[in-house]
This record gives C-alpha cells, sequence and structure tokens, in this order.
C-alpha cells in the first residue's frame, strides 16, 4: 500500500479499532499525522511492519532528515516555535535558491504552517491536540504538510453562526475570506482571523498547488484546473485533517505582496 495524499480515502478503514498497521508501503505526511493523532486518542500501542512508521512513531528524530519529526500542537503558544523549525528543517533542502527566494519561501511556509496550527488550537477542542509534519520531496521540488486532530469537525464549529447543516457545506463556508467560528470581537481580535483557510487556498492556487480538507465524513480535494472533487468516505475519521502539497518553483509574489494583493484591504489592514 502506498497512501497518499490522492488516494487516502481508499485507506481510512485503517482507523476503525484498529492498532496494527501491517502491509503498508510508504505513507504520506497525511497518513503519518493521522496516525499519531489516532494513537494519542485511542492510548493506544502501534503495530507496524514498516520501517519509515515505526521510526517516525517511536524512534527520536534524526537530523538532516527529508521530513521533519511529528509535532503536537496544544495550545497557541508553542505554535510560533514549533513553525519555525518546521520551516528551518523545510528551508534545509532549498540551499540551491538565491537569499530573496529562500527568504520568500521561509515566510509562505512559516505563513501556512501557523495559520493551519492556529485553526486547530482555536477550533479542533481535540482531547489530544493536534498532530502535525511536513516532508520534502526532491522530485518536483515540493513540500507537503499535513496536520490531524480527534475533535468535532468543522459543521459543529460553524453551524451555530451559519445556515449549514453538512460537512461538505461547512469545509465550502470555511474556505470563503474571513469566515471563522471564533466570537466577533472589536478589541482583542486575533490576528488575520478568517484567513487560514482561504489564504492557503488562494496560496495553492496561485502556486498550483493540492490540498486535502477531511472533516467526519467528508473529504475535500482541490487541484488547479480540475473540478473540487468530494467524497462521502465510507469509514469516517474523527475530527479535521488538513494537508497540502506546494511548490516553492511557482512562488511568483514576495508574502508581503500576495497579503496584499489577495488578503488585505482597507479595514483589514488594522489587524496586521
Amino acid at each position: 500500500m502506498n497512501i497518499t495524499l490522492h488516494n487516502i480515502e481508499n485507506y481510512t478503514y485503517l482507523f476503525d479499532n484498529n492498532n496494527t498497521f501491517n502491509n503498508i508501503d510508504w505513507v504520506a505526511p497525511i497518513f503519518a499525522a493521522m496516525l499519531s493523532a489516532y494513537q494519542k486518542d485511542k492510548s493506544i500501542e502501534i503495530i507496524s511492519d514498516n520501517s519509515y512508521l515505526k521510526n517516525m512513531l517511536n524512534s527520536p528524530y534524526k537530523q538532516n532528515k527529508t521530513y521533519t519529526p511529528i509535532e503536537q500542537i496544544i495550545s497557541r503558544n508553542e505554535i510560533d516555535k514549533i513553525a519555525a523549525h518546521l520551516t528551518a528543517i523545510m528551508l534545509k533542502n532549498f540551499s540551491f535558491l538565491e537569499e530573496d527566494d529562500r527568504r520568500d519561501l521561509k515566510y509562505y511556509l512559516h505563513y501556512l504552517f501557523s495559520e493551519l496550527m492556529n485553526n486547530v488550537a482555536d477550533h479542533a477542542y481535540s482531547p489530544v491536540g493536534g498532530f502535525a509534519m511536513a516532508q520534502y520531496y526532491p522530485n518536483g521540488k515540493k513540500i507537503q504538510f499535513a496536520i490531524a486532530d480527534r475533535g468535532i469537525g468543522f459543521l459543529e464549529n460553524l453551524k451555530l453562526k451559519f445556515d449549514i447543516s453538512s460537512e461538505n457545506d461547512a469545509i465550502i463556508k470555511a474556505l470563503e475570506k474571513g469566515v471563522t467560528a471564533s466570537k466577533p470581537k472589536v478589541y482583542g481580535q486575533e490576528k488575520n482571523a478568517g484567513f487560514g483557510l482561504f489564504a492557503m487556498k488562494t496560496i495553492l492556487e496561485e502556486t498550483g498547488g493540492v490540498f486535502v480538507i477531511i472533516s467526519n465524513d467528508v473529504l475535500y480535494r482541490y487541484s488547479k484546473h480540475k473540478q473540487p472533487e468530494i467524497i462521502k468516505l465510507k469509514n469516517p475519521w474523527k475530527g479535521a485533517v488538513i494537508s497540502f502539497e506546494f511548490y516553492e518553483s511557482k512562488i511568483n509574489y514576495t508574502m508581503e505582496d500576495f497579503k496584499k494583493m489577495f488578503l488585505w484591504n482597507n479595514t483589514d489592514e488594522a489587524f496586521f
């Protein structure tokens, strides 16, 4: 079994009250993050004949890998540090870039990692927090990132503020600009409130990337030049999962220019 961002829906059955994960040849970060969240939530020891999985879950992290350690996110307090750590590990794979390009890549990665981890800390209501990791793929010079939680999912978060009744509608709503499950505030509002998933979607649209969102029994997959896939999962996941694939070579704007062009308007600028 090769479990990837593009076929994860075929393997959610593996999480049905199971602690044995044999006959797996290779996994992408999305499965590793899900497995870590599942293991913690169920308080079980994962059994696997796959050396990569065993090393990821149980062995101390070794430097100079193309992947990061799996990090647990509990609250906002540690997110900036974790995002900086994951970003630094990914940047080691891009030593061939000019200084300006490395700086742009650093800003994009730190921004994306932070925003998605903040979503988990603020809205997941997950008893185990979230688990995140990133990996660099030399073939294509692309980065994949994934974060998984065991919380309530998108619908339960958004239905009290919006007229929606399905996980599918909740995911689509969450991708709109300015949508957040947070209560509105005038002072003390979180910076970039409601921009996280919209920003991710826009960045990946502009760079030809891919992303997958799972919320309980629904999977949403975006890939440029294709209609989004919406799949009802035969074996639902408890909580939410977000994973994306990002291509450095297709960055056309600095992070500051991107924010000005796609995120900010006259009223938004006060919050940055």
